[in-house]
Order: structure tokens, then sequence, then C-alpha cells
């Protein structure tokens, strides 16, 4: 009867779940641009041209925000949360979200945000800041982020807590506290009473990078080999799954025609594994996916820096970054194929799991017996 109970405490979650539309699906704003000084402009998903950001302009789900010298800009959202862009930023509204998630994920490629969180932001646990090098989870109302060509991230809580995570390790920063961490440096040292310097700091991974492009140019390309061939094998293995869930399906129809109700339970248990699994591909799938496109973004930033006419000059192994690009490009088109094949698959099977729940609630609800939901569980 334990998985009986499993089954129903599972059921009731999924209802109370608001699955949301992945992959640049969303139409609704996401919030709207309150402040502008010089230039911001805006890229809408899966467009090519740039606007310029004016006061009370929409911002969507994908859309990519950019902010030149001495620029920058305020955005609020609509659940009341506050992102200011510095200058010499660049960032991108959420992208990839599961549908069992609900979240604000924001990808920093390279610059400064400043973070307000919303009380009602912060009830649910939507807010996350993804940089190249770890991603910040927030627990907190206040806290800025720097995220510099070199791969330094900086993190200042003002107030409240943020957890910094690196993959390797995880920490949680709470009010003055701040760290800073690298490419090469994973491990978080918190400091108290954090006061970063953070235009001296950009000064200083711009140096670093144009003095040695080909140390900075080979994490990021390694990482991007290393996250899609994790991705690829999360996607190949959501396939696998669809196909022996649809052959468990099968055999748990047929089994139940023969009156062969052991095996049926059997096989409907079996299914219920897969279920459990696909929910956390679907969650990885998208995480992932943010992760490979910080980095993405952080390589596109090299290749401008080596093809900028003036800076490129100083540029040292401004070669190794363009020897790279064609590669790096043919690998986004590929991340572009497998992460909408990833996500359409998460979805048909958070669709089909979605349905089976309904039809199991329809069960319930047509035996008419107010106590039957309960006595299953018992």
């Amino acid at each position: 009867m334990k998985k009986n109970a499993y089954l129903c405490c599972m059921l009731i979650g999924l209802f109370i779940l608001d699955p949301a539309p992945v992959v640049f699906a969303k139409t609704s704003a996401l919030g709207q641009v309150k402040e502008v000084k010089g230039l911001m402009e805006i890229q809408r998903a899966k467009q090519t041209t740039w606007l310029a950001a004016q006061p009370d302009t929409d911002v969507f789900f994908g859309d990519t925000l950019t902010t030149g010298d001495e620029s920058g800009g305020t955005i609020k959202l609509v659940d009341d949360s506050i992102i200011r862009v510095h200058a010499n930023s660049k960032i991108v509204l959420n992208t990839m979200i599961s549908p069992v998630e609900k979240k604000h994920s924001v990808l920093l490629f390279y610059g400064k945000l400043w973070n307000r969180i919303s009380k009602k932001a912060l009830r649910k646990k939507v807010f996350e800041v993804q940089t190249p090098t770890a991603v910040c989870g927030v627990r907190g109302t206040d806290f800025e982020t720097a995220s510099y060509e070199d791969g330094t991230m900086l993190v200042r809580v003002n107030s409240g807590e943020v957890e910094v995570d690196t993959e390797v390790v995880q920490e949680t920063l709470v009010s003055k506290q701040g760290t800073q961490v690298s490419f090469e440096q994973k491990s978080i040292k918190i400091e108290p009473d954090f006061q970063p310097d953070w235009e001296r700091d950009q000064a200083r991974s711009r140096e670093n990078l144009l003095g040695d492009g080909e140390k900075y140019g080979g994490y990021v390309h390694d990482e991007i080999y290393k996250r899609r061939d994790h991705l690829k094998t999360l996607v190949e293995r959501a396939s696998d799954l669809k196909t022996t869930k649809e052959q468990l399906k099968q055999k748990a129809a047929e089994s139940k025609e023969k009156g062969d109700m052991v095996a049926n339970e059997s096989y409907l248990a079996e299914i219920e594994k897969i279920n459990h699994e696909q929910r956390e591909l679907n969650r990885l799938i998208a995480y992932y996916g943010r992760r490979l496109e910080c980095h993405f973004g952080l390589f596109s930033r090299y290749s401008d820096l080596a093809k900028h006419p003036e800076i490129s000059k100083r540029f040292k192994g401004r070669e190794y970054i363009l020897s790279q690009l064609d590669d790096v490009e043919m690998i986004y088109d590929e991340f572009n194929v497998m992460i909408e094949e990833g996500m359409k698959l998460s979805m048909e099977d958070m669709e089909d799991l979605m349905d089976e729940m309904r039809d199991k609630m329809k069960t319930f609800k047509e035996k008419k017996n107010t106590g039957g939901l309960f006595e299953e569980m018992n």
C-alpha cells in the first residue's frame, strides 16, 4: 500500500504544479524596462535584429539585453523584482525552463547586475543568476553579481542569503558577505564585509584575457565540449526512456486484457519509476542547457574582441579564438537542435504523465466514494 500512497502523493503534487512552456514559448511579458541610461539594446528570441530599449518596453522570455559604455538599465519583473544592468553587460532572460520548474533564470554572460528580489519571488524560491563560472540561487532580497571576461565571478550580498554553486562546492552567503571565484579556483572563500572595487576588477579581468586569450578561451572551449557531451547523454536517455515507457504501456494493456493483474501491476510499477526519472531528466536538460548557453555567450564575447579593429591588436591568443570559432559555432547549431529535441521529449513525457494522472483522478472521482482516495493511501 505504500506504493499507492506514493503514487497519490505524486499525483497531487503534479496537479498543483503549473507547467510552463519551454524554449522561448512564453508570450506574456516577464516585465518592463523602467529606466535607461545611454544605450541598452534588446534582441528578441530567435530574431537577429536589435532594438533600442526605452522606458516601458516589455521584456519577454528569451530576450537578450546588452549595454554599452557608460550605459545601463533597470528592469522590473511582473513579480516586482528589480534587475539593474550595469555598463558593458550582456544577459539573457530565462531561456530554457523545465515544466517542473518555476523560476526566473537570468544568464549573465559578462558584466554586472544588481538584483532586488520581491517577497513574492522569495516565497516561491524562483530566482537565480547563472554565470559561466557559477550559479547564484537566491534566498535573499538584495545582492550584486559580476561576471568578468576572464571567468572571474564576484558576488556581494547586501541583505538576505544567496547560495553560490560552482558544481564543485556550494556555500551560502549572508548579509555583507561576498566571494570571488574563477575558472581556476572553484572553491568558495566567504569574505565578511566584502567590498570589491567592481570597475577595477572588471578592467583587470580584461587585461588578463588580452594577455592570454588561449588560456581563457581554452577553459571555455573545454567546458563547451564537456557540457555538450553530457547534455547529449541526457537527451539520449530521455529518448530511450520514452521508447521503453511505450513498450511497458503496451505490455500493461495486454496483461490487463488477459486478466493477469499481477503482471499489469508490475508493468505499472516500472512505468512509475520511469515517470520519476523523466521528471528529473526534464529538469537536468533545462539546467545543463542553461549552463552550456552561458559558455557559448562568453566565447562569443571572445570572438567579438578578437575581431575588434583596435582591441585585437593587443589580444594575445586571438588566433586561437578565431581558429576555434567555426568549431564552436557548429557545436552551437548542434546544441540548438539537441536542446529543442530534448525539451520536446521532456514536454511530451510530462504531457503523457499529466494525462495518466488525470485519468487516475477521474477514476477516483467516478467511484463516488469520498473516502476512496484515502483508502488507497492506507
